[in-house]
């Protein structure tokens, strides 16, 4: 399946631009691969999800004894009487 590419244009600082052409220049690439790498690099991967354990909190279902729980956790947590 071909990847489609977007063509973008993006101002850079000097310090910035002479950065990318550095990394260019050691790694024998363009300015545009060097900047694509670096997005894939901060982009989530699926695995991030997966791995972490917060996001498998009631996965499997989970009571804690409350009724209404969502709707009234303040109270549940201040120990609010009525």
């Amino acid at each position: 399946m071909a990847t489609k590419i977007h063509r973008t244009q993006i101002y850079l600082k000097e310090e910035q631009y002479q950065y990318l052409r550095q990394q260019a220049e050691r790694k024998k690439a363009s300015i545009a691969e060097i900047v694509r790498e670096m997005i894939d690099e901060r982009l989530p991967k699926e695995k991030d999800y997966e791995d972490n354990p917060l996001f498998s909190l009631g996965k499997d279902g989970f009571s804690m004894g409350r009724r209404k729980g969502s709707v009234m956790h303040d109270d549940h947590i201040y120990r609010r009487r009525k």
